[in-house]
């Protein structure tokens, strides 16, 4: 006859079978996760270009592997406590801690997912590839010079209003993983008028070549003694430097796209406590401030900034920020000078103008390059490669000059941006 078993022997027995449970379970979710298709369509993989789909794989691959290793440990380590029922303390945390670890990657491959899937029709996958290839191209000319690898873009749409990045090499929620390429997301209302895309690159190019803090360092020494400026605006530099990047590259449809993302009229003048980006009224006066002064004084940013502050004066804007939104206006010009200015490190303290002259997207290049190319810019897969951010920089241009003619440049630019590059 059987002896019945202690309450304590009994329970410990429970347990080990329940641990047994659990982390079959959560070992066999894990798994699931070796077909890429669990989490991104094969068709959305396949409108990836076969470079960063292969290299964005494999790194997803690596990260699964990792965690089916550490299930596959956690199983033997409860196995060995149904022996040992010593271990069992060390086997119940070795399964909270895997399934920690399923929550992670699950977090980062359903991120990856989300992007891939995102190119949900042929419209928008070639268009999204477009952005790929125009991300790649932003980035190219400062990291070449300083002899620095050119990260590859994945770039997505999504819904909201302002774009994002997942910079490259960022430490994902899978520890130890790390981020193979350029994550940027772009949204909806601009997809076709792109040019956040550059403002997002342009983290990506401030962090590898040591920017922000020259940046930083810049707008410091031309605010001079005025402390209460030098604390308001040194904490934006990341973002106005990724702001002064997107100029270098599209000219003033960057400032016009940037102001209807800002110009919110219930947030344009709020300065939120720890928000890195600046008040919206200044980052459009800067904007308009680096036009003028790369184009000279006349042109749609002064009228765009005329227009601003007549909708938003200062009077208009808290008691606590309107002495520094004022002096900040009297200072803008210096302000851009600074930014334009800004010492590369890894440009050996060139600033990055000396590679992204602003000459090459003023509107009078601009219209020399339409005018040079003709129809062809927006069919030739010679203009598409040669001159695709400049043409991105055109058709923005012409949508804010011209409201009249804004919907006819947006469907432009949305025909070339859906059309097959490799087709073109």
């Amino acid at each position: 006859m059987t002896e019945p078993r202690a309450p304590e022997t009994l329970g410990q027995h429970l347990l080990a079978a329940d641990l047994e449970r659990q982390i079959a379970h959560w070992l066999a979710a894990a798994r699931t996760f070796r077909d890429a298709e669990e989490f991104a369509s094969l068709e959305a993989w396949r409108a990836v270009e076969a470079d960063l789909g292969a290299s964005l794989r494999r790194r997803l691959h690596e990260a699964v592997e990792d965690v089916i290793t550490l299930g596959e440990r956690t199983t033997k380590l409860v196995a060995a406590a149904r022996e040992d029922q010593t271990r069992l303390g060390e086997a119940a945390r070795a399964v909270q801690r895997f399934r920690r670890r399923y929550a992670a990657l699950d977090t980062t491959l359903d991120f990856f997912g989300d992007a891939v899937n995102s190119r949900t029709s042929p419209p928008l996958r070639a268009a999204l590839q477009t952005l790929d290839r125009l991300a790649v191209a932003s980035m190219a000319p400062p990291l070449e010079r300083a002899g620095k690898p050119v990260p590859l873009a994945l770039v997505y749409a999504d819904k909201g209003t302002g774009a994002s990045i997942l910079k490259v090499d960022t430490a994902l929620w899978a520890p130890g993983t790390r981020n193979p390429v350029a994550a940027i997301k772009i949204v909806r209302h601009n997809l076709y008028r792109p040019t956040s895309l550059f403002h997002e690159t342009g983290h990506q190019v401030a962090h590898l070549t040591g920017w922000t803090p020259s940046i930083r360092e810049s707008i410091s020494r031309a605010l001079g003694n005025d402390t209460a400026l030098r604390a308001m605006w040194t904490p934006w530099a990341s973002e106005i430097a990724a702001d002064t990047y997107a100029f270098l590259h599209t000219g003033y449809a960057s400032v016009a796209a940037l102001y209807d993302v800002v110009g919110d009229a219930e947030t344009i003048m709020r300065w939120p406590l720890g928000d890195p980006h600046p008040v919206g009224w200044t980052r459009t006066l800067l904007g308009c401030a680096f036009a003028a002064e790369c184009f000279g004084e006349r042109g749609p940013w002064q009228s765009l900034a005329a227009a601003m502050i007549y909708r938003h004066p200062v009077s208009s804007a808290e008691p606590t920020i309107a002495p520094l939104l004022a002096r900040s206006q009297q200072k803008m010009r210096a302000i851009a000078r600074a930014c334009l200015d800004a010492p590369v490190p890894a440009l050996e303290g060139l600033p990055m103008t000396s590679v992204l002259p602003p000459s090459r997207v003023s509107p009078a290049a601009l219209a020399e390059l339409e005018r040079t190319a003709g129809p062809a810019l927006w069919t030739s897969s010679h203009w598409r490669t040669r001159e695709g951010i400049r043409t991105v920089a055109l058709a923005g241009l012409r949508e804010a000059e011209a409201p009249q003619t804004a919907a006819s440049w947006i469907e432009r630019a949305r025909t070339w941006m859906t059309t097959d590059a490799k087709a073109a």
